[in-house]
């Protein structure tokens, strides 16, 4: 049996809940002022601030831009009615197919991953909204050094983790920030701007602990119950094959994630440091 994926499952979930209860396009997480009560209704509110930080780094049109990792181009959308001229990679068939209806001819999809990404630009500016945690950091730099234009900007909106994280469950992810610095340092880019986000975004997943608490693990328990209660033999063997075929860990992760305990905006903040980037060559102005 294919392994269950639950950061997936979770991305899928959190895309549906956006889309039906906050009636939002966007994938990412929000940013959140202080004193505001994180909740779903208010969530693409807080996921239109990160775009306009987002919007804030990425110089002028018209340029040549690639957003990498695009998704199913709502950024590229965006950013395509403001006047730049867009490409987008993505190694979704799924999402490439969306984003290709999306952007009609006036933007290229590229379904690959970036480190496969064959085109060379030059891109004046190379993004990654979310997804620059997913590839490999020295191959993705090495290829960002050869497709940036001279002075283009490298504009990053992730998550990283911090000196704090251990390795075990906890919510967030990426590249260790530290480990970041000296990659980038070491392949003659530097930061020209870095907006510190960590608090605002943290609260993200206190409307994760809300869709995991209040919906998805209390309509889990009332079917299981349902079916014990209506098919007492056929849950039987529904939990047979479960633990058959799902191992013990995975059948514990499930349960950590429908729980949420873990997935705290205390110990997002613990773990991780979220940035909105914006880089350069050092030799450029």
């Amino acid at each position: 049996m294919a392994k269950i994926d639950t950061k997936t499952e979770g991305l899928d979930l959190y895309v549906h809940v956006a889309k039906t209860f906050a009636d939002s396009p966007w994938l990412h997480y929000g940013l959140w002022e202080p004193g505001e009560r994180p909740n779903i209704p208010q969530l693409r509110r807080a996921q239109e601030r990160y775009v306009d930080l987002l919007l804030s780094l990425i110089p002028p049109p018209p340029r040549r831009l690639v957003d990498i990792g695009g998704g199913t181009g709502e950024m590229a959308k965006l950013l395509l009615d403001k006047g730049y001229v867009v490409d987008m990679v993505t190694p979704s068939h799924i999402q490439a197919e969306i984003a290709r209806d999306k952007l009609g001819s006036n933007g290229g999809v590229f379904e690959t991953k970036f480190e496969d990404f064959s085109e060379t630009g030059p891109y004046e500016v190379c993004l990654f909204s979310e997804s620059f945690q997913y590839v490999d950091l020295d191959q993705s730099l090495e290829k960002l050094d050869r497709i940036l234009a001279p002075n283009g900007r490298i504009v990053i909106a992730d998550c990283f983790r911090s000196e704090a994280y251990a390795g075990d469950r906890q919510p967030g992810g990426g590249h260790r920030y530290s480990l970041f610095l000296e990659r980038i340092a070491a392949q003659g880019f530097e930061v020209e701007t870095n907006h510190d986000v960590t608090a605002a975004v943290a609260q993200t997943m206190a409307v994760d602990q809300q869709v995991y608490r209040g919906f998805v693990a209390p309509l889990a328990e009332q079917l299981i119950s349902l079916l014990r209660a209506r098919r007492p033999v056929l849950a039987w063997i529904g939990n047979a094959l479960y633990k058959l075929f799902v191992p013990k860990a995975e059948r514990e992760n499930i349960v950590a994630r429908l729980k949420a305990d873990y997935r705290s905006p205390e110990a997002f903040e613990k773990a991780n440091t979220y940035r909105f980037l914006s880089l350069k060559r050092r030799s450029d102005g």
